[in-house]
C-alpha cells in the first residue's frame, strides 16, 4: 500500500510495510526463459531526499509514483522506463533499485534484475526484502555455486564496512562532529573540575567519531573492496587466458552469476567465483555493481 507524505515542500511516496509473497514453483524453468513468478512485495520507502532534486531536473517523486501505479497494473516495461528516468535525473537511492530489481524480474530478465538486487544491497546491506529477492533471482540462476568457507578478519571486516545503513552512518557522522567541538568548546571555556571532566568525552567521542567516518570514507569511495559484477549474458565462456581461442576455455558461467574482478587486461577481465574457479571473460559479458 502507498501513500503519499509532504517532506519540505515535496511529495514523496513511501509505502507500509508488507511481507514477500513467493508463488511455489514445481519446476525450474526453460534454459532461455524466466516466468514472472516469485515476486509480490510491497515496495518499499523509496528514500529519495528533497535534498539530492535537481531543480532544473524531472520531478523524481512524481515519476516514482508513474512507476508504482504501472507495476501494480502489470504495465513492468512502464515502470521500469519511470525509474530509470529517475536514475537519469541522477537520484538515486537503495528502494529504487530494488523497485528496478522487481521489474525486470518480472519481465524475466533474471541478468538485470540481480543486478540492481546487488545496487540495493550496497545502498541497504540489512534491508529483508532485498536480500530475500535478491536470494530467490540467485536461486533461479544456472549456476548453483557453493561458496568457499570463508576466513573470519574479511566476515568481520565486511560486518563492520556495513554495520549502519548509509544514511544513519552519515547522521553518526554530523552528530559525532557536531557533538566533538561542542566538547572542545566546553573545555576551553570552561574551568577547575569542569574542564577536567570534559577532556575524557572529548577524546572518547572524538575517537568515535574518526572510526565511523573512516566507515564512511571506505563505504563511499570502495577503500579495500574488492570489485564486483553480474554476468548479463545468457552464457559466456571462461578462458584460462585473455584470448578467444577455444582451447583455452576452462568453464562456462550463465547470466546472473556474481563474479569478483581481479584484473583488467584490454577488453578482458580477470574473474573469481565465490567457489574460487579463476578465469578470463570478455568485459562485454557482465555489468559493475
Amino acid at each position: 500500500m502507498i501513500r503519499a507524505l509532504r517532506v519540505g515542500g515535496l511529495t514523496l511516496l513511501v509505502s507500509l510495510p508488507g511481507p514477500l509473497l513467493v508463488q511455489a514453483q514445481e519446476e525450474g524453468p526453460p534454459a532461455d526463459t524466466l516466468p514472472a513468478i516469485g515476486i509480490e512485495a510491497t515496495l518499499p520507502d523509496p528514500g529519495l531526499s528533497a535534498t539530492l532534486v535537481d531543480p532544473g531536473s524531472i520531478d523524481p517523486a512524481e515519476r516514482f509514483q508513474s512507476g508504482n501505479s504501472l507495476y501494480q497494473v502489470g504495465d513492468f516495461e512502464g515502470a521500469l522506463a519511470a525509474y530509470q528516468q529517475i536514475l537519469d535525473a541522477g537520484v538515486e537511492s537503495g528502494d529504487l533499485h530494488y523497485n528496478i530489481g522487481n521489474a525486470q524480474f518480472k519481465l524475466g530478465r533474471l541478468g538485470p534484475a540481480i543486478l540492481s538486487y546487488e545496487r540495493a544491497r550496497e545502498v541497504s546491506p540489512s534491508d529483508e526484502n532485498v536480500l530475500a529477492n535478491l536470494g530467490l533471482a540467485r536461486s533461479l540462476t544456472s549456476d548453483q555455486i557453493t561458496p568457499l568457507p570463508g576466513f573470519w578478519v574479511p566476515r568481520a571486516w565486511s560486518w563492520w564496512v556495513d554495520l549502519l545503513p548509509r544514511g544513519l552512518l552519515l547522521g553518526v557522522v554530523a552528530l559525532g562532529y557536531l557533538l566533538t567541538m561542542s566538547l572542545i568548546i566546553v573545555r576551553i571555556t570552561s574551568r577547575g573540575g569542569i574542564r577536567r571532566a570534559v577532556g575524557p568525552a572529548v577524546a572518547v567521542v572524538a575517537a568515535l567519531t574518526l572510526i565511523f567516518t573512516l566507515n564512511l570514507a571506505i563505504r563511499q569511495f570502495g577503500l579495500g573492496r574488492s570489485d564486483f559484477g553480474v554476468v548479463m549474458v545468457v552464457e559466456t565462456p571462461v578462458q584460462s587466458a585473455p584470448a578467444d581461442d577455444p582451447g583455452l576455455q576452462l568453464f562456462s558461467i550463465h547470466e546472473g552469476t556474481r563474479v569478483r574482478i581481479d584484473r583488467v587486461s584490454d577488453g578482458w577481465l580477470e574473474i573469481v567465483l565465490d567457489d574460487g574457479q579463476v578465469g578470463w571473460l570478455r568485459a562485454t559479458a557482465i555489468e559493475r555493481i
